[in-house]
């Protein structure tokens, strides 16, 4: 069984359509300066956030082309940024925890995996890399999930319902780690970590948009709707994927 998680913020949902694209029918903040998440004892960097971002991008435009799902227009590289940066951290959440007890993903990962490595078999590596890295972080995070919580029911049966209640321990398991270890993600991002659940479009107030074009870069990271195309058209080429 393949564990995905359909949940999409409204800012990245053009990114996270990537995986139907290719997949169609199938804690406590601290300071660390110069990683834009850290996960326990692992953390990413904001260039690592960028250089996935990009490879990402350019994967999405190359499958919406050949895809009557793609995305029409350009879209605010920021919402990719937000999207990848909360998946790299449900990497290293499902890491840690992999850690912790001592398992290795269910099944269904490799088999997230090998279906995204059939959708892009003439994808460059690196565009392949980040779209794994990206787009399989649910499936990575919930199977290490359900493997903890085999390890802790002794359950291992691989029914609907077997795999349900093993998902769910190892949920309870997730909060348990989260409440006594720290979860930083740059608040940038606009990313809140609840219950080991991701959610993107919170952003901590530090600072105030003044410009036309900062207030609606805000109203994108919390419209129903995604990015309005006069915050998009007025973004230089540089920020937007197309």
């Amino acid at each position: 069984m393949i564990l995905t998680r359909q949940r999409r913020a409204p800012v990245v949902a053009a990114a996270a359509a990537l995986s139907g694209l290719l997949l169609s029918g199938c804690g406590s903040i601290g300071i660390h300066p110069g990683a834009a998440a850290t996960v326990g004892d692992r953390s990413v960097s904001m260039s690592t956030i960028d250089d996935t971002t990009t490879s990402f991008c350019k994967a999405y435009i190359a499958q919406s082309q050949t895809s009557q799902q793609g995305q029409s227009g350009p879209i605010p590289m920021g919402a990719f940024r937000s999207y990848v940066a909360s998946s790299l951290a449900k990497r290293m959440l499902g890491q840690e925890l992999l850690d912790e007890y001592s398992v290795q993903p269910a099944s269904g990962y490799q088999a997230a995996v090998a279906q995204y490595h059939q959708a892009l078999a003439t994808a460059p590596p690196d565009e392949l890399a980040a779209v794994v890295q990206v787009a399989a972080a649910d499936a990575y995070l919930q199977n290490v999930q359900v493997s903890i919580g085999q390890q802790l029911t002794g359950n291992t049966g691989q029914t609907t319902a077997d795999t349900k209640a093993q998902l769910q321990r190892g949920q309870v398991a997730t909060q348990d780690w989260l409440n006594d270890n720290s979860v930083h993600i740059d608040p940038v991002f606009g990313i809140s970590v609840d219950g080991g659940k991701f959610t993107t479009g919170q952003r901590a107030q530090t600072s105030y948009a003044v410009s036309a074009l900062a207030k609606g870069g805000v109203e994108a990271g919390t419209s129903q709707q995604g990015p309005p195309d006069s915050y998009t058209s007025a973004l230089p080429a540089s920020q937007l994927c197309q």
